[in-house]
């Protein structure tokens, strides 16, 4: 050491090489160390970069298929929308007319229906209600009520209507003998008894009539017997001046009827409503008016 301290000139080559390059013991170990590990890492930096490199292509294949996508989108929905102005410009064919007619039809025809069914609905309704409360108004009528309503009762007896049909242009059941079961109809439903007359307003006019009850089947039905006999066209209402063509009577909606009869010698065409007595759609204000009723109902519906 005290040679080296006491050497002052320029260390050879040689010696300030080894001076220079050799490391220390401690610094060996970890050049030894770094070597060692060298292999390791490199592997790991190379598996970080692929990882980097795949992710970055993952990345660029999924920008890649969003583009194409909305393009792909895009395109179709310009061809939509093209084909949407192309079907607006063209003009229809024949066939697709007829279609588009047909279902125009329809769509109108059931509408129409549903409305006249409502509406049909809606008048019955308000109809038989009306009705209803008018039973019943007639039900809790006094004497008094009905001479007062027989004395202003309008005049259904207006326009007269020419009607020259004779026994041989009666229809064929009003020519035969057994002419209530010949009725294209039917009938025999009707029945003018005392206890089973459903109408509301029998009781009060039949106590001011002083009656209490109407003529009788079997003499309705031998009138009609008789004139098939004897082929007359008319028979004579009971209690009345009132001749009814009983070959003219024409049922509908199951109890009304349409008839002509002679009054004064003038013919007029009349409408009773068997299921409530009316004539005309009034209540009859007369006893004659109430035969006529029952001679035109037994005549039409009536039992035989």
């Amino acid at each position: 050491m005290a040679v080296l301290m006491a050497f002052s000139g320029p260390l050879p080559a040689t010696a300030a090489s080894l001076l220079q390059h050799e490391p220390a013991p401690g610094e060996q170990a970890q050049v030894l160390l770094a070597n060692q590990r060298s292999p390791f890492l490199q592997k790991k930096a190379g598996n970080n970069q692929q990882k980097s490199t795949d992710k970055n292509k993952k990345k660029r294949a999924e920008r890649s298929a969003s583009n194409t996508k909305k393009t792909t989108s895009k395109k179709s929905n310009n061809k939509k929308a093209d084909s949407v102005r192309h079907s607006k410009n063209r003009k229809p064919g024949n066939s697709q007319k007829r279609r588009i007619y047909d279902a125009g039809v329809r769509t109108g025809y059931r509408e129409g229906v549903d409305k006249r069914r409502n509406r049909d609905y809606r008048n019955s309704y308000s109809w038989g209600y009306a009705k209803a409360q008018q039973r019943k108004q007639w039900k809790s009528w006094n004497s008094n009520q009905w001479k007062h309503y027989n004395r202003t009762r309008r005049n259904i007896w207006l326009t007269p209507v020419r009607y020259n049909r004779g026994y041989d242009n009666n229809p064929p059941w009003a020519r035969h003998s057994n002419w209530g079961y010949s009725r294209p109809w039917g009938g025999g439903w009707y029945n003018n008894s005392s206890n089973s007359l459903p109408w509301s307003w029998w009781g009060g006019q039949a106590l001011g009539w002083g009656i209490n009850a109407l003529t009788t089947a079997l003499i309705v039905n031998n009138a009609v017997n008789n004139a098939i006999r004897q082929r007359q066209p008319t028979v004579q209402v009971p209690q009345s001046t009132y001749s009814i063509y009983y070959g003219s009577v024409e049922p509908f909606d199951n109890t009304g009827v349409n008839f002509v009869v002679s009054n004064a010698g003038s013919s007029y065409q009349m409408q009773a409503d068997c299921a409530d007595g009316l004539l005309n759609g009034e209540v009859p204000a007369t006893l004659a008016e109430a035969e006529l009723i029952n001679t035109a109902c037994q005549v039409t519906y009536g039992s035989t």
